[in-house]
């Protein structure tokens, strides 16, 4: 039987009744918001939750929190920022490695409205840390998947707002190089 959710369902409705004891996820953007309340309905089911980002000593209140909320200590952070892919590919190979397998993936992550600036590569921001950060956190990730997958199954979520409508990615200057900047 399958069930349904509508606008109004919550990450705790979500995951209401299921028992996710031996599986892991990590969570992009568990500062606050509805990364927050995601990682903590996914603790509150029993799973191990890592929820990554910029300053990890910022994330240990987060952290701390969930565990209190959900009775749940498989709670931790890492460091991980996704405006530099040299980041991104050390946390995720760096996961890898630990031989865990990933269960869920939750894309969540992500900046809006910002000044013109220029990830550490030099892409510009929001399509930088929004689009590219996210793909290639997913690509290093994969051999866990892959074993997430054999282990009952893995999902990815990835988040998004409805910016598409105020205006397309233009692939053909995305880093705004010839095309005046509007955030």
């Amino acid at each position: 039987m399958a069930r349904e959710f509508g606008m109004r369902s919550t990450a705790a409705d979500v995951v209401e009744g299921l028992d996710l004891s031996g599986k892991v996820a990590i969570v992009t953007g568990a500062s606050s918001g509805l990364g927050v309340e995601t990682a903590r309905a996914l603790a509150g089911a029993g799973a191990h939750v890592v929820i990554p980002g910029r300053s990890p000593d910022k994330l240990a209140g987060v952290v701390e929190d969930i565990k209190s909320s959900t009775g749940n200590s498989n709670v931790e952070t890492g460091a991980l920022d996704l405006g530099d892919l040299d980041s991104v590919r050390a946390y995720a190979d760096a996961f890898v490695a630990t031989g865990k397998p990933l269960h869920m993936l939750i894309n969540n992550a992500g900046i809006m409205a910002t000044p013109h600036r220029k990830t550490a590569q030099g892409f510009e921001s929001q399509f930088g840390t929004n689009h590219l950060g996210h793909f290639v956190l997913f690509g290093h990730l994969l051999p866990a998947l892959e074993k997430g997958a054999a282990d009952g199954g893995a999902r990815v979520v990835a988040l998004s707002s409805t910016g598409h409508r105020i205006s397309d990615v233009s692939l053909d200057d995305p880093n705004f190089e010839t095309t005046e900047y509007e955030k």
